[in-house]
């Protein structure tokens, strides 16, 4: 990946210069900085791909360096330079934004080159996924003035359909770069994997990492849940999976599977995610030249073993779910897969897979074809579940992520894939699979939220149905002001049909509460509001309310509030509303306020 545009920083002239003349003979664009602080004042009017930063300068470190200059350049993958055990606080660091840690003085510049590049690959991607998600939150905006324009109409969304399907599909590629594009080929391991989201995007990973001694990392992760929150959660665990490639003790705890998963526990709970996030995985040490096999569970369930004959074997693992108890710990169980044995590592939605009758498609089905395929190479095996998966739902569709990896290790070891001391392996054609889902599910209109207003004589009714979300809040609050234009009573909110109020909708209520009555509630919506402390705010009526006998009008204003800003404001009323709601949504009303500097 050639003309970067690198930004070296280091209070050493030769340094500066030795890069300099590294990264012009590489075909890059090098910046040179001698300091902190000019290197800031650089980055107001250059964007670069890659900072390398010295970790110990005068008047400003690396690490501080790194935090101001990503609020400038958020995209900028930073790493910094060190020497032997000057790295500091890892987790600090990546919390900072640095991508990876680099000693000097340099002892390769191959290994400094495959560094820089993926560097730039990683900051690249983070622009284009900040360009998608920009232009879906667009698209979302303009959506929803359509919507408010055409209210009586829901044509229009109808419309749109085509336009967000092929967004996702987009945002399906981006997640696609975060799993591998194939297996290492390794003699002594045969392996294939396969991923079928059961929407758009899924919250099941997998993947390898190379350690040391040869040996090979193998793990696969499912987040509770699936679909867009589960996904950009995936980006977050894998994250803190490679983290320990940058610590010293890298090998040591990649290689340990019951020190790596506490370790992903601790991470996972120190990020203090509200609500919390839950995963289990699996994490597995092999050798190829052995067989031998080390693997910790974290409320997974375990793998499938089946030996050269095809007889089935039982194996023990368990331990609790990732992001559950603090300090957790767990075990490592060891055995050795011979030649010829077959092990699957899968996660829970392809056994709990229903057809269209409710059955699901079970272990003892999954052994089953296991044992009809134990002898064929790990593509074809797997390529044998997905044929016995897709007979037994016979078009329906799983109900969540569909994940498993088989590793084989072959009766013979095939010389001709063993690669060369040090080099890297070729990867292995077809071995990852990546099924997208044929089409977007779509949902009934009758479980979509709907808004209606009226008067009943002087008295204005606001009728929700289905759930109150973000979509809905606008036309509410353009009602709300037609209201008090002609009166001065509270508002009836009828809710008799509402299923649920997203936050953006409870916090535009939140706003109005001293003006609303809230009519027959449901038990959810009373939870809700008694969850986030607001239901003392609110009047609430178990009576019904009365028959609409006249539409209220709403006509295009010349001033809207731009819906960015409406729903900043919502929940931003739901933070201020309790000290509890200031940790649950203080991180959402600071991602949405938009940065004093963003001219800059």
């Amino acid at each position: 990946m050639p003309n970067l545009n690198v930004l070296v920083v280091d209070d050493e002239a030769e340094i500066l210069e030795t890069m300099k003349v590294f990264l012009r003979q590489r075909g890059d664009n090098c910046t040179t900085c001698s300091s902190g602080p000019e290197a800031l004042q650089v980055m107001h009017d250059r964007i670069f791909d890659v900072m390398l930063s010295d970790i110990r300068m005068p008047c400003m470190d690396g690490l501080e360096l790194v935090r101001r200059g990503k609020l400038l350049q958020p995209h900028t993958a930073c790493i910094l330079m060190s020497g032997a055990g000057s790295r500091g606080d890892i987790i600090a660091a990546l919390k900072a934004g640095v991508f990876d840690f680099v000693d000097k003085p340099f002892s390769s510049l191959p290994e400094l080159t495959m560094l820089l590049e993926r560097a730039a690959e990683s900051s690249r991607t983070a622009r284009e996924r900040d360009a998608l998600l920009e232009n879906l939150k667009e698209q979302n905006t303009q959506l929803e003035f359509s919507l408010l324009r055409l209210h009586e109409a829901f044509g229009r969304l109808r419309e749109q359909e085509e336009a967000l399907e092929s967004d996702l599909f987009k945002a399906q590629l981006v997640q696609r770069r975060f799993l591998p594009p194939g297996f290492p080929m390794l003699p002594g391991l045969d392996l294939y994997g396969h991923f079928e989201p059961c929407e758009h995007l899924g919250g099941d990973f997998f993947g390898t990492l190379a350690l040391p001694d040869g040996r090979l990392g193998l793990y696969l992760l499912d987040v509770a849940g699936h679909g867009v929150s589960a996904a950009m959660l995936t980006v977050t665990l894998r994250e803190f999976l490679r983290a320990p490639q940058r610590h010293a003790s890298a090998a040591d705890l990649q290689s340990a599977p019951d020190q790596m998963l506490a370790y992903l526990n601790d991470t996972l709970r120190a990020e203090a995610f509200d609500p919390p996030v839950f995963a289990t995985m699996l994490y597995a040490v092999l050798d190829p030249q052995t067989g031998e096999v080390r693997l910790a569970a974290a409320g997974h369930p375990p793998p499938l073993l089946l030996s050269a004959a095809g007889e089935p074997r039982s194996v023990s693992v368990h331990g609790p779910v990732l992001g559950g108890r603090a300090g957790a710990r767990y075990q490592v169980t060891t055995w050795t897969l011979e030649p010829g044995d077959t092990m699957l590592l899968y996660s829970d939605g392809l056994t709990e897979a229903r057809d269209a009758t409710g059955r699901e498609f079970g272990i003892d089905t999954l052994q089953h074809v296991l044992m009809h395929n134990h002898r064929r190479p790990a593509i074809e095996l797997g390529e044998g579940v997905e044929s016995a998966l897709h007979e037994h739902l016979r078009g329906a569709t799983a109900a969540d992520d569909v994940t498993f990896l088989v590793v084989r290790r072959p009766a013979a070891v095939p010389t001709a894939t063993v690669p060369a001391p040090g080099g890297a392996s070729r990867l292995a054609p077809g071995s990852v699979r990546v099924v997208p889902p044929r089409t977007l599910r779509h949902v009934p209109p009758d479980t979509g939220g709907r808004i209606a207003g009226g008067w009943h004589g002087e008295s204005c009714i606001i009728r929700l149905r289905g759930v109150g979300n973000w979509q809905l809040a606008t036309t509410f609050r353009e009602m709300f002001i037609k209201a008090r234009e002609r009166t001065q009573d509270r508002v009836a909110i009828d809710l008799a049909q509402c299923q649920l109020l997203d936050s953006t909708m409870l916090g535009v209520l939140l706003q109005h509460a001293a003006n609303l009555v809230l009519h027959q509630p449901g038990l959810r919506v009373v939870e809700q509001l008694r969850e986030i402390d607001v239901a003392d705010q609110f009047t609430l009526s178990h009576e019904p309310c009365p028959p609409m006998q006249a539409p209220i009008a709403i006509e295009p204003m010349d001033t809207k509030q731009p819906c960015s800003e409406l729903i900043l404001s919502a929940h931003q009323a739901l933070m201020d509303a309790s000290s509890r709601n200031y940790q649950r949504f203080g991180a959402v009303v600071a991602a949405l306020r938009p940065s004093e500097d963003s001219d800059t």
